[in-house]
């Protein structure tokens, strides 16, 4: 059978970095882009305005850090078992003929668009995973962020911007986590009713 497109467009992507620069093109919903800055302006107000006690904030910054790397890892592991038994069970045949539509929103075949959907939050999961394991690392007492802090003349300011900046931004990467999940969740619904649908014309 003839397609319209090359074997070497199923493959054009070299690296994790090459699908993630094309999955920047699948932009999030309005409701998570407004309820993701709602949630990072109550943390932000409560970081530098509500709690006096710097103390208090740096103890939930590594406490969340910790409590984020293990969630994100252990969801990270069953988001991909998942994926793996899903990709495995889909009929090539059915993503090649996705190959030869285009998504009007991104420009990007409808094949790529939707693994995409997917590698999107893969890569988000290990990149906050990172952003956590550093915190846990470098921000302990006594470590490589407090030395280096010290080093400053003005180093109780950096140190209160620093630890009040991680607070609002690990707390808001819960709520990404959380929202990428449920989009997670619905486009694997999404694509199964497509395979239905294709099943059902070419039956």
């Amino acid at each position: 059978m003839s397609y319209s497109f090359e074997d070497k467009d199923l493959t054009n992507e070299k690296s994790l970095w090459d699908v993630y620069k094309l999955s920047r093109r699948i932009l999030p919903s309005k409701f998570q882009v407004i309820f993701l800055l709602l949630i990072m302006l109550a943390l932000g107000l409560n970081a530098f305005v509500l709690v006096d006690d710097e103390a208090v904030v740096l103890g939930d910054v590594r406490k969340w850090s910790e409590f984020g790397f293990n969630f994100s890892i252990t969801t990270l592991g069953f988001l991909i078992a998942g994926f793996t038994i899903f990709a495995t069970l889909s009929k090539p045949k059915m993503m090649l003929a996705m190959m030869e539509h285009i998504n009007k929103e991104t420009g990007l075949p409808t094949l790529k668009y939707n693994f995409f959907t997917f590698m999107k939050v893969f890569i988000a999961y290990i990149a906050i995973s990172i952003f956590y394991l550093l915190v846990m690392i470098l921000g302990q007492a006594d470590g490589f962020i407090a030395n280096v802090v010290a080093l400053f003349p003005n180093e109780n300011c950096i140190k209160s911007i620093l630890i009040k900046t991680a607070y609002t931004l690990i707390g808001s990467s819960f709520v990404y986590l959380l929202l990428l999940l449920k989009s997670f969740v619905f486009n694997i619904y999404a694509i199964v009713m497509n395979f239905l649908r294709w099943e059902y014309h070419e039956g």
